[in-house]
């Protein structure tokens, strides 16, 4: 499997983004597979993958279960 791209919220969580980034490079190979792994420090995280069959994997990574604001 190609290694997704990772849309990550919120953007300005530097630790939660380079935890995200570092899971996948360390072989979650599943949106359920990186959920898990995040959970295990942030507890409502939810990862989703975008279906679209005709591009590169796409998932969704909010920490807080949802979109949130980014902080400035």
């Amino acid at each position: 499997m190609d290694r997704p791209v990772l849309i990550v919220n919120p953007r300005s969580d530097e630790a939660f983004v380079a935890l995200a980034q570092a899971l996948i490079e360390r072989g979650a190979e599943s949106p359920s597979a990186l959920e898990t792994e995040l959970r295990q420090r942030y507890p409502l995280a939810v990862v989703r993958e975008r279906g679209l069959t005709a591009e590169a994997p796409v998932w969704y990574v909010y920490r807080e279960g949802q979109w949130i604001p980014s902080a400035s």
